[in-house]
């Protein structure tokens, strides 16, 4: 009996470790070779059949074959992988053997290396697609993530949304710096879920988790920008499950398997911050010779054209100056036909056209410079309105009055043309009350006034680090068109005045104010700021790991402020405890004489 029970058990860890391999690849991207562990189902080798594939990201300090931290048992998971019937891929996020710290992403002390993690992603899909059995389509891959792991599960899921169906960040760090050691971006999840579109997310969080605090600015952010977030709130701190078990870990399997069977549709539209030069999704490609921190977007990107806009903070960050982007289209025009393309250019109030030809394939090769919204039509095409800009800096508490411009970007309008316009926000503090405006456009008209649209607001100043923004949708109905278009305005609250202030450096050349010794977030209408020229100055205050950053201004003021000028601004300063880890943000006005 002994014997035939240790046979038994030799069968079965031959079995197990013939179906889970620690194993390598040659890796361009890192100029060496590359370790990842595999899980196969156990009768992979019996069989033809094809399998989706999970990618598990580890974090801090954790390898392809261990992550301490997360408390998972890596021994167990075979168990799952048979049951889901998937293949699981644990990559390797280290960049160097002398480095712990994986992803070359964190502090700015921490982007040290040229090797960027969103290159390797798709190289190591590719490897394992053409190495193993795999579903290749993006609705039979997805991701996993671990803490450092879930920021990066966010990160690439919102960097290749095509190539994704659903990822789940599970006690995942909030926002980091990525990007290359002399030109590094500070990535904050809460507003960068836009790039998410089509994808299902989840977030696991622990109330005793150390990020908890932060993790609910992220929450925030997700309901503000609308995403259908899958929430679960589960015991056990910064870890993945208790030691020893794989119950966490399985629900988050289970959803991600779900999500091949309930895949959401690529989207009709879609939007894009990037923080690197070049990019490409959803079959569209970008060139770009952006040269310094800051994010290149793209906003309503479909056939009748897009928004562009270049931006040195989310979401409302000053513009980049001398940035140009070639856009080259997605397959979705006729090939070898000629199609017009009409641009407004923001900064300057004008409208330039041009007639392009669609290549073999059916792209187009468009060039833009600065903020420029682009048009793309044939003769006989139907209208395309969206919202081109607004007079609000700031929505106020109290009643505000909003001038809408549109643009149409579509065809050419030969008759009058009735536009339906429906707004309205999720933010219960805020009211529109002109939430349908009907007006109709005069023929050839590209610009479109709108007349003013009432809007009160009774926002109260944010505790913590949640988008303090307001998101306005618009409904655009034109004839048998239907489109969506959105405004963020940011708000200005009620506060009391702070008296006790310092001031730190010039104003021509650029000034930082204190309060106590935090240094403050500035915000103001006023003309004589010149707010393109805005800096934001980020740092890491006290706390267990380097989880959050705050964000004060510097500020210049233009030559020829009159002498005894009085500038308001809206400010804040930020906070942070030091376990748990949370921001805590108070509001104030200031008032500074010239």
């Amino acid at each position: 009996m002994k014997h035939l029970i240790l046979f038994a058990w030799i069968c079965f860890y031959s079995l197990h470790a013939q179906a889970q391999k620690d194993l390598t690849h040659n890796s361009r991207v890192f100029g060496h070779a590359k370790s990842y562990r595999l899980y196969l189902p156990d009768d992979y080798a019996k069989n033809d059949q094809r399998y989706p594939v999970v990618y598990f990201f580890h974090g801090w300090g954790g390898r392809h074959f261990k992550d301490d931290n997360a408390k998972l048992d890596y021994t167990a998971l075979q168990q799952l992988v048979n049951k889901y019937r998937v293949i699981m891929v644990m990559w390797d996020g280290n960049i160097d053997e002398s480095e712990p710290r994986p992803y070359n992403i964190g502090n700015h002390e921490d982007v040290k290396f040229r090797v960027q993690m969103k290159d390797y992603f798709p190289e190591l899909i590719s490897h394992i697609d053409s190495a193993y059995r795999t579903l290749t389509g993006r609705e039979h891959r997805s991701i996993i993530g671990f803490s450092m792991g879930g920021i990066m599960a966010y990160y690439l899921g919102g960097r290749y949304p095509d190539k994704v169906s659903s990822i789940v960040s599970m006690t995942g760090s909030p926002e980091f710096f990525f990007g290359y050691p002399n030109n590094h971006t500070l990535y904050p999840v809460r507003y960068t879920f836009g790039n998410l579109q089509g994808v299902r997310v989840r977030m696991h969080t622990s109330p005793t988790d150390i990020l908890y605090g932060l993790n609910e600015e992220v929450r925030k952010g997700a309901a503000w920008e609308g995403l259908p977030l899958d929430y679960q709130s589960l015991d056990g701190g910064h870890m993945v499950d208790l030691p020893g078990e794989t119950r966490v870990f399985e629900s988050a399997l289970r959803f991600v398997t779900e999500g091949v069977k309930n895949t959401l549709p690529a989207p009709l539209r879609w939007s894009h911050y990037d923080l690197y030069p070049a990019f490409d999704v959803w079959g569209y490609k970008v060139e770009s010779n952006l040269h310094e921190p800051g994010y290149l977007y793209f906003k309503h990107v479909d056939k009748s054209g897009w928004g562009f806009r270049t931006l040195r903070w989310l979401p409302l960050g000053v513009p980049i100056a001398g940035v140009e982007a070639k856009m080259i289209t997605a397959a979705v025009y006729q090939p070898g036909q000629r199609y017009r393309v009409v641009q407004y250019d923001l900064r300057t109030s004008t409208l330039h056209r041009q007639q392009l030809l669609a290549d073999s394939s059916g792209r187009l090769a468009i060039t833009q410079r600065g903020s420029t919204e682009t048009g793309i039509y044939r003769e006989g095409d139907p209208s395309a309105w969206i919202g081109l800009n607004h007079n609000l800096q700031f929505l106020k508490n109290g009643q505000n009055e909003m001038l809408l411009l549109l643009f149409n970007r579509g065809g050419e309008i030969n008759q009058i043309e009735e536009l339906d316009i429906r707004i309205r926000t999720n933010d219960e503090a805020v009211v529109v009350a002109d939430s349908v405006v009907k007006i109709n456009a005069q023929p050839h008209e590209r610009l479109l006034q709108l007349p003013p649209v009432r809007i009160v607001s009774r926002k109260q100043p944010t505790s913590n680090g949640e988008p303090f923004e307001v998101k306005l949708i618009l409904q655009i109905t034109a004839g048998n068109q239907v489109s969506e278009d959105e405004i963020i305005i940011p708000s200005w609250f009620d506060v009391p005045e702070w008296t006790d202030i310092r001031i730190d450096g010039d104003a021509q050349r650029g000034m930082q104010l204190y309060k106590d010794s935090s240094r403050l977030r500035l915000y103001s209408e006023d003309l004589w700021v010149a707010s393109e020229e805005e800096r934001l100055v980020d740092e890491i205050l006290p706390a267990r790991w380097p989880d959050g950053f705050t964000l004060s201004s510097v500020v210049k003021i233009k030559e020829g402020c009159p002498k005894g000028h009085i500038i308001t601004f809206l400010a804040s300063y930020e906070t942070k405890t030091f376990n748990p880890i949370e921001r805590k943000v108070r509001w104030g006005l200031v008032r500074i004489k010239i």
